[in-house]
């Protein structure tokens, strides 16, 4: 299966949280569709976030789907209904996060025989990808990279320069859309730098808010071991689990992922809450309630400030 990085090639084939409006970088409201024409491509996506970027760059002209698209629902354990095959037959483009955290996408790509048809931005098959590591020998390699803003803003530009090979008559909208969509991710990235939470401490139950929070200055003090259980759906060992119950005891805030729980999550978050760890809540796609991918991270980053000045009371 070909991978694209989000700054490489991409080749297409045929061709619950509302942010404090103050908070939120000025829209443009995108996406500006005047004048596009309609190019009756269907761009598929395994989650909603990046089907929410890809029609915000691409607005009306093409179709762009998600197949999780819910909060109540855990991509890595997802498991494909007939109507995904279907879609992922139909579909001209297949966006794949990769990493290992959505491969249902990508077996349905193969078994539909489209594996080239496939934008993936990690290498399922390398230890290295981008600038990470995958998991090996115990380390964990984070694959929630749309929670990595600077890596969005890579992404959004990437995939607007390749719809508009694919769509040349659009070619122009597309880039600005771009352009005004990385500029809002960006003062987003800029923002959560500025946060500035060196000296305080996190864990995780599951690694979806990682990039975000070591990007704000936080030491993250999970476990490598632990969050590749997780990933693998796996309940953690005995020891591991123990391991993150006394952490409790030591950490400035649990992020904590709803979409993820389990028995022992919860009771890790209770151990927190009762040792005075500061608490906070992070989903894998977008809420209900949030109209874009910005005003989802901008309202993590809301999340992230209030957790740091509760510390500070």
């Amino acid at each position: 299966m070909r991978t694209v990085p989000a700054a490489a090639v991409l080749s297409i084939a045929v061709l619950t949280l509302t942010a404090c409006a103050d908070d939120v970088p000025e829209q443009e409201e995108l996406p500006h569709d005047a004048g596009m024409q309609e190019t009756g491509l269907t761009v598929l996506s395994s989650i909603d976030v990046y089907a929410d970027l890809i029609d915000q760059v691409a607005g009306g002209s093409v179709d762009s789907q998600a197949v999780v698209d819910s909060v109540a629902v855990d991509p890595h354990s997802y498991e494909a209904a007939p109507q995904d095959r279907l879609a992922v037959e139909n579909a001209d483009v297949i966006v794949a996060n990769g990493g290992g955290y959505d491969s249902f996408i990508t077996l349905l790509a193969s078994s539909a025989e489209k594996e080239d048809a496939v934008y993936q931005l990690i290498d399922d098959e390398s230890e290295h990808s981008h600038d990470h590591s995958h998991e090996h020998d115990g380390e964990h390699f984070n694959e929630h990279i749309w929670y990595d803003l600077e890596r969005m803003e890579e992404f959004v530009l990437d995939v607007a320069e390749h719809l508009g090979e694919a769509a040349p008559e659009n070619a122009e909208a597309y880039a600005e859309n771009a352009e005004a969509l990385a500029g809002e991710i960006g003062e987003l990235h800029e923002r959560n730098q500025a946060l500035d939470a060196e000296g305080r401490s996190y864990l995780a139950t599951e690694a979806v808010s990682g990039r975000l929070l070591d990007d704000a200055g936080f030491e993250n003090r999970t476990p490598e071991e632990f969050l590749a259980a997780v990933e693998h759906g796996e309940d953690v060992s005995p020891r591991l689990y123990q391991d993150a119950l006394e952490l409790t005891e030591e950490i400035s805030l649990l992020s904590y992922n709803p979409q993820t729980e389990t028995q022992q999550s919860t009771r890790i978050r209770s151990t927190a809450e009762e040792s005075g760890a500061v608490t906070r809540e992070f989903t894998e796609t977008l809420p209900e309630d949030a109209e874009s991918f910005q005003e989802w991270m901008s309202a993590n980053i809301d999340t992230i400030e209030e957790a740091l000045a509760e510390m500070d009371d």
